[in-house]
């Protein structure tokens, strides 16, 4: 019996003994596959220390400043590269973990404006933003007078693709941009240096054409005061002994109406020579042909004083002039393109002269630029009645009296200034042609018939030489008037100040001007 029962116990241990086993295999092999884990773990570990370790180093190598943060903005890293380039004591590394957000000495390209802490490159990289080749001016005590950086920013996501932080790249650009100023200030300085070389340019073609114009008119003074002078002695002669020769004839033709009246019956010979000459018509005909003589000599005498007057080549100083005088010498000189021509009606010049002073000037200069605007006016009504014209029944060419071209001169005095404008009935100019006007070498004539210098010079002469103001009044279809005002002592006027242009309009009444037609001569 106890033998039975101890073999049942015997077999109950047995069975106990192998589940013991059975389990302690199982205890066994999740052991097992807990070390295998474990080592598993440990190696990824390792590999993961070790290619943290490489990835320092790669950093702490680069020459790019990298700062890195997590999603809370605490500072996780900063290489030497970014130490080096801001500066160990920057206040950046003095902020600690958080407070470099407040950090103040960041600006935006213009260097003036501060970097708000929501649109730094960083704190938007950690906002998820990607942000590429920022500029950012760091200026700080330890920065003077500051640095340039070139910012690129990531944010840093988890395996889910949630924020896990930022990382910011940035490098020195400062001598890039250093470079960048001085080509920039390199270039403007070469800009500005080619504007004064073309100022210049400009300025010699333009003292150039003063001097080719100036020395013009000064061979033409000389031609002319030399013609003057040559015509003066031999119509001086004639015109001065006219009147004694007048007197001869007049006694002469005396003595031979005392001969007919005492012998009123001549010879047969004598007769027939009487009948020959007409000796009537030549007693009739010859105190007019002494008249003609006068008058065309005494025209000459004055065509003469014009030239000398025009060429004023005794007075290159200033001194007192009579303006009316130098007017006058002008339109006798220009007598010729006044008359009618075929095609063309004669142009009436209307004077309407004030009670001038003797002004200071340089008359010759003066006279110059009366001449260039006279000639201006002339032209422009000798194009105008051209566009203007009527066509008659007779196939002649005819004008309404509107149209009749006119050129009105008119002088009047202020306080310290005369005033003298030419005004004609032409077709005026824009205002685009206008503004260009008094431009050196802007003509509007065609080539051949315009250098573009005349009105340029007149304007030198007026407002440089003379401290007056030159201006020209004009719109299309309203004619065109040149105001001209000039001190009347030089002494009073600061000539380096050029005064503002003013506006004048164009005094349209004529109440008490003289007509001077272009058939005669009016003094």
């Amino acid at each position: 019996m106890e033998v039975e029962q101890l073999k049942a116990q015997v077999a109950a241990l047995e069975q106990l003994l192998e589940v013991y086993e059975q389990e302690a295999i199982e205890q066994s092999n999740r052991l097992d596959k807990a070390l295998e884990r474990v080592q598993r773990h440990a190696q990824q570990l390792a590999h993961s220390e070790e290619a943290l370790q490489v990835l320092k180093s790669i950093l702490d190598s680069m020459g790019e400043g990298v700062i890195v943060t997590d999603e809370q903005g605490k500072l996780l890293f900063i290489n030497p590269a970014a130490q080096q380039i801001l500066g160990n004591n920057h206040p950046l590394f003095q902020q600690g973990n958080r407070g470099w957000q407040q950090f103040e000495g960041l600006f935006l390209p213009d260097r003036v404006t501060p970097y708000s802490t929501e649109d730094l490159p960083l704190v938007r990289a950690m906002r998820g933003e990607v942000v590429d080749a920022t500029e950012i001016y760091v200026r700080s005590e330890s920065s003077e007078p500051g640095i340039w950086l070139r910012v690129t920013a990531r944010p840093i996501k988890g395996e889910t693709g949630n924020l896990r932080g930022g990382v910011a790249v940035f490098h020195n650009i400062t001598a890039v941009k250093t470079t960048e100023d001085a080509l920039r200030q390199s270039e403007v300085r070469s800009r500005q240096q080619a504007q004064q070389l073309e100022q210049t340019l400009r300025d010699l073609q333009q003292t150039q054409a003063q001097l080719v114009q100036t020395e013009k008119m000064s061979s033409l003074g000389q031609l002319v005061a030399g013609v003057a002078h040559e015509i003066n002695n031999p119509v001086t002669f004639i015109h001065g002994n006219i009147a004694p020769a007048e007197q001869y004839i007049k006694d002469v033709l005396r003595l031979l109406s005392l001969y007919q009246h005492y012998y009123p019956e001549p010879i047969a010979e004598i007769q027939a020579e009487i009948e020959a000459i007409d000796l009537s018509f030549i007693r009739e005909d010859l105190p007019k042909l002494l008249q003609s003589l006068k008058i065309g000599t005494k025209r000459i005498c004055q065509i003469v004083r014009s030239l000398r007057n025009f060429s004023r080549l005794d007075e290159s100083d200033m001194k007192p002039v009579d303006i009316h005088e130098g007017l006058d010498s002008t339109l006798l000189l220009l007598k010729d393109r006044l008359k009618a021509r075929a095609g063309l009606p004669g142009i009436i010049v209307m004077k309407n002269y004030g009670v001038l002073p003797l002004v200071e000037c340089y008359a010759g200069q003066l006279n110059q630029v009366f001449m260039n605007i006279v000639s201006n006016a002339i032209d422009a009504l000798e194009e105008g009645v051209g566009q203007n014209a009527e066509g008659s029944d007779d196939g002649m060419t005819s004008y309404p009296h509107s149209l009749i071209p006119t050129i009105q001169i008119h002088t009047e005095m202020t306080d310290s200034h005369v005033i003298i404008r030419v005004a004609d009935n032409g077709n005026g100019m824009s205002e685009s042609v206008r503004a260009r006007l008094f431009d050196p070498f802007f003509t509007t004539k065609p080539i051949g018939k315009g250098t573009g210098l005349g009105l340029y010079i007149s304007y030198q002469i007026i407002v440089d030489n003379h401290g007056g103001i030159l201006e020209c009044i004009s719109e299309p279809g309203q004619g065109t008037e040149f105001w001209i005002e000039i001190p009347i002592h030089q002494t009073l006027v600061d000539s380096t100040k050029v005064e503002p242009a003013r506006t004048h309009t164009t005094d349209a009444e004529n109440t008490g001007a003289e007509n001077m037609d272009a058939g005669e001569y009016g003094c």
